[in-house]
């Protein structure tokens, strides 16, 4: 029987990437872009390398990571989210595809040399999930997550109340995380070198003629030490 949650992602399928990330505009692509970098900077992904992307959703980001020559892996509780994405990614790259909850991988033990995820593990029960993705990690493999920052003024609102919950398309059961809650969890699932960064104040749907200042605005507010604490998401990353 399908859980609420993978319901849920199947009946909002058609309108993810429009409503929830707005994908097709400035600066929900510029957003989408640094991900993939990061995640291609901090993993050093090689020729050849399995990566596991989990919550691969309609496939924005598997599109960007599907070309670098590496076996891509993509994985979501939604068969509808997937459907989409192997639409995306087979135009222009490759990868296989598997309908999983990511608390019951079908993969063997060490599978991968990587494990990365967008806005994913908020919608988890963390300390269920990490054990099984430490479990699929090769020795020495690395990950990187990019999820949502709770000390984000309007991250804060918005997991907090109803209606604002509500308006933004968040299931009840999802949340955001402080910095130092989140690498400790990490931690205490065995993984090493835990580092957990804030970073990105460009919200998706920013217009489109101010993307680019407002991000390179952002970009700056990184820099700041007690403003970057604020920043929209955070970046977590380490190895096993």
């Amino acid at each position: 029987m399908k859980s609420k949650e993978g319901q849920y992602f199947d009946n909002i399928a058609d309108v993810f990437d429009t409503h929830f990330n707005a994908y097709s505009k400035a600066a929900g692509a510029l957003r989408v872009k640094r991900r993939i970098e990061l995640f291609f900077r901090h993993c050093r992904f090689k020729p050849g390398a399995k990566i596991l992307e989990i919550g691969t959703g309609t496939g924005e980001y598997a599109k960007g990571l599907s070309v670098y020559g590496s076996s891509l892996f993509c994985t979501d509780i939604s068969f509808n989210m997937l459907n989409k994405a192997i639409t995306k990614v087979t135009k222009q790259g490759s990868a296989r595809f598997f309908v999983s909850d990511i608390g019951q991988l079908p993969s063997r033990d060490e599978t991968f040399d990587a494990v990365v995820g967008n806005a994913v593990l908020h919608h988890l029960d963390i300390k269920k999930a990490l054990p099984e993705l430490f479990r699929v990690l090769k020795k020495g493999g690395v990950f990187a997550f990019t999820e949502p920052n709770m000390l984000n003024p309007q991250i804060f609102l918005q997991k907090h109340i109803r209606f604002l919950r509500k308006l933004a398309g968040d299931t009840d059961t999802e949340t955001a995380f402080l910095r130092w809650q989140i690498r400790k969890i990490f931690e205490s699932s065995g993984f090493k070198a835990v580092q957990v960064e804030p970073f990105d104040f460009l919200h998706p749907h920013t217009p489109g003629f101010i993307s680019g200042v407002v991000n390179s605005a952002g970009l700056a507010l990184e820099k700041l030490f007690l403003c970057r604490e604020i920043a929209g998401s955070l970046l977590i990353r380490g190895k096993k």
